[in-house]
């Protein structure tokens, strides 16, 4: 991605996460999803441990390359020991991903960017609860 593009998201801290919300749609499409998928990675390397939510409110549809793109966001996340939600994901959107199966993959949320923040929250407190619980590793 060159340094005279405009970006392609809006990357926003609140609290412990962060929520990157795809500027339209047209983001989406052909000629630049390789380079939404650079800013995320880029992003995703530069903080690692990150909960990430990606805000589709402004996605009203999905190509493949973007579902490769997304694959390959999860992967990386899931090095970098993060975690990633999805939300304001439209009924036909969410279809696209169960059609694929990849509703089995990525944690979607129909719901807003408040509820999406909210939940991912909540997810992170569940999982330091959890934590709490396992047997300390012995070296």
């Amino acid at each position: 991605m060159s340094g005279s593009k405009e970006p392609l998201l809006d990357f926003e801290v609140i609290g412990r996460v962060t929520l990157a919300t795809i500027r339209a749609s047209s983001v989406l499409s052909a000629s630049n999803v390789a380079d939404f998928g650079v800013e995320l990675l880029d992003y995703i390397d530069a903080h690692p441990g990150l909960a990430l939510v990606i805000n589709f409110e402004n996605v009203d549809y999905l190509s493949s390359s973007v579902l490769t793109e997304l694959l390959r966001v999860n992967k990386k996340i899931n090095e970098v020991k993060g975690r990633l939600h999805l939300c304001a994901v439209s009924k036909t959107i969410r279809e696209i991903f169960s059609i694929t199966n990849l509703d089995r993959v990525f944690i979607l949320h129909e719901d807003g960017r408040e509820a999406g923040v909210r939940r991912m929250e909540r997810s992170l407190d569940i999982a330091a609860s959890e934590a709490a619980w396992e047997e300390p590793k012995s070296s």
